[in-house]
């Protein structure tokens, strides 16, 4: 782009940081302080697990970026809300810490947590996807929203006790495509409980899926102090397309 046409851009359609909304620089993801901000919200699965002790999941390892919290937070609801920065942002991130454990090309398939036909028309477009492709763009891998899907529902996840979601999460489907012997990244925006990215994992295995790694954007660590998770009551919440789960 020309600085003439970079300026016209700027002056006419501001781009603003989805985190926080300040105007920013028209190719900039996010602002600099937003930046330094998420750089500080970094985290390991391992810290995700830690609250888990004991628990047998289904897939064959967990990738995250961020806690879900403050900025992240923002950029997650913003992205619900349509806005994109945050997830190519996101994704692009999410796509490093899967590339650091597994070598991309042993990965056949990247898919993510589906959204119903009448949940995508409501909201307008499904943001897991949105981490999804660009996880896979970044990894140089096919991205596949055929494989699973979603029967549309009034509730969400944040609206449910813990162990009311297992039995929630049975709106997801198999589409019946043959996955034999393949390797699967599942993608969603966050990670809490765990309970739909296990579902999801449990119905790419019966497809045939030989491995099957689970990645979120954000997840919601456990407190040590009676199992509660962080904003556990926030309505916002909670992977609105699927995870929060």
């Amino acid at each position: 782009m020309s600085r003439t046409g970079a300026f016209l851009l700027d002056l006419f359609f501001p781009n603003r940081c989805d985190c926080c909304g300040a105007r920013i620089a028209y190719d900039a993801p996010l602002c600099a302080r937003c930046l330094a901000a998420l750089d500080a919200l970094r985290i390991t699965p391992a810290e995700w697990l830690s609250g888990h002790a004991g628990e047998d999941f289904p897939w064959d390892g967990v990738f995250t970026v961020f806690s879900y919290k403050a900025e992240a937070r923002a950029g997650i609801l913003a992205m619900k809300d349509g806005a994109q920065s945050f997830g190519r942002y996101a994704g692009a991130l999410l796509a490093e810490a899967v590339r650091a454990e597994i070598a991309p090309e042993e990965i056949d398939r990247v898919t993510w947590v589906p959204v119903s036909a009448a949940r995508r028309r409501r909201q307008g477009y499904a943001h897991a996807e949105l981490l999804g492709k660009t996880a896979a763009k970044a990894l140089g891998r096919p991205a596949d929203g055929s494989l699973l899907t979603e029967s549309d529902s009034r509730l969400r996840q944040h609206q449910l006790k813990r162990e009311e979601r297992a039995v929630f999460g049975t709106r997801f489907q198999h589409t019946g495509t043959d996955l034999s012997g393949q390797t699967v990244l599942l993608v969603d925006d966050v990670l809490t409980t765990g309970s739909t990215m296990r579902r999801c994992t449990e119905l790419l295995r019966e497809s045939g899926a030989a491995r099957v790694f689970a990645a979120s954007a954000a997840c919601r660590v456990r407190n040590a102090k009676g199992g509660a998770y962080e904003h556990q009551t926030d309505q916002a919440g909670d992977g609105a397309q699927g995870e929060g789960a």
